[in-house]
């Protein structure tokens, strides 16, 4: 048999459904709570459970669940009058039961007020009812900022807190996950679907990545004489600079103490995801070459780089540097095993070589003297 406490856990489950309803100006009243459990074999316990259940209904406090009862003959307590069902007769008596009335009446307000508003948005707000109760306080803010994108919006011109809408400077900021669920619904047409950064998914200006670069040749130095450089990633997208092949190289000291190499630059790789560099399209023409640390995720960051960039080759990742410095293989940061299938086979086994063994050799153990004679190999 149903007791009191399994009566408030199931009428608080139906709370959605019951704000569904509502919202489409249907009705689930009268709402009945079956009563499907067995009766206690003790018959103090059964009581108790009975009373309980008698005691919290509408007859005894005047609102909440009504009870339906039948009477059953029992095989260990005889002929008894038991809850078969618990019914709530109005919408009032639920709201009542479970303490929800304040809170169901604001929700209504607030979405005759957003529907009155954004109306595109009724049957999205019909279907997220919690929505509309877990933002009741900036609603009016929600609504400013949409409206705006509705009717104003003017792409990559703004940061967010310069846009020109009466909401307080940290507003969008502090609702970020709403406001991208509600403008991919108002305005899909301006979604980058793609991004999940919410300044690059709605277009607006952010504080971009940093790319720093060195170039390893004079021919090759940045326009005003800099050879060392710090950038916008969307900066250094558009403006392709001369140079026939591109290092990118993870450690910052391996990065400053490079040598020079005709018609090439140097990317620090850490600062700014491999990724990142994804949409450069002027780097498909140019020749890249990519030297980490030889652990495990060194490989992972070569793999995903190559994917963007086929002629991406590694840079002393190979067994013989491993076999050269074995005195300073470290163990390595654990990482899942995933197929990296853009690895040519030799790398592919130093990779399973150090994975197996959680292995890992720091770039900057490598001896300059050994970077400059690969270098001679490579360009004769």
């Amino acid at each position: 048999m149903i007791t009191a406490a399994e009566i408030q856990k199931k009428s608080e489950r139906k709370y959605e459904e019951v704000l569904r309803d509502s919202l489409n100006g249907e009705s689930c009243f009268p709402l009945e709570i079956r009563s499907n459990k067995v009766l206690s074999k003790d018959f103090i316990q059964m009581s108790r459970e009975i009373a309980e259940v008698l005691g919290g209904s509408k007859d005894r406090k005047g609102f909440g669940y009504s009870v339906v009862s039948e009477t059953i003959k029992t095989r260990q307590h005889g002929i008894q009058d038991i809850p078969k069902s618990i019914v709530y007769e109005t919408l009032d008596d639920y709201l009542k039961f479970i303490k929800k009335e304040k809170e169901f009446h604001v929700m209504m307000e607030n979405y005759t007020f957003i529907k009155s508003e954004l109306p595109q948005l009724e049957p999205w707000l019909k279907e997220n009812p919690k929505a509309i109760i877990n933002n009741v306080n900036v609603w009016a803010g929600l609504v400013k900022v949409c409206q705006w994108f509705l009717l104003n919006f003017e792409p990559d011109k703004y940061y967010i807190r310069e846009l020109p809408i009466a909401v307080h400077t940290k507003f969008i900021e502090e609702n970020k996950g709403v406001l991208r669920v509600l403008l991919d619904e108002l305005v899909p047409n301006l979604v980058n679907i793609s991004e999940n950064h919410f300044e690059r998914r709605f277009c607006l200006k952010y504080d971009q990545p940093l790319v720093r670069l060195r170039s390893l040749d004079k021919a090759c130095w940045i326009e005003g004489g800099y050879d060392d450089i710090t950038v916008p990633i969307e900066q250094f997208m558009l403006t392709e600079l001369k140079c026939l092949r591109v290092f990118i190289i993870e450690n910052k000291m391996n990065f400053l103490s490079f040598p020079e190499v005709p018609h090439s630059l140097a990317i620090w790789g850490k600062g700014f995801a491999i990724e990142s560099l994804k949409n450069i399209q002027w780097l498909k023409n140019k020749q890249i070459f990519y030297w980490s640390d030889l652990d495990v995720q060194g490989f992972q960051m070569l793999s995903q780089l190559r994917s963007y960039f086929p002629q991406t080759k590694s840079f002393l990742m190979d067994i013989k540097v491993l076999e050269m410095y074995k005195e300073f293989i470290v163990s390595g940061t654990v990482s899942k095993g995933n197929s990296l299938s853009h690895l040519s086979n030799e790398e592919l086994e130093v990779f399973e070589h150090l994975f197996n063994n959680n292995f890992r050799l720091e770039q900057e153990r490598i001896h300059q003297s050994l970077i400059i004679e690969r270098l001679s190999l490579i360009f004769k």
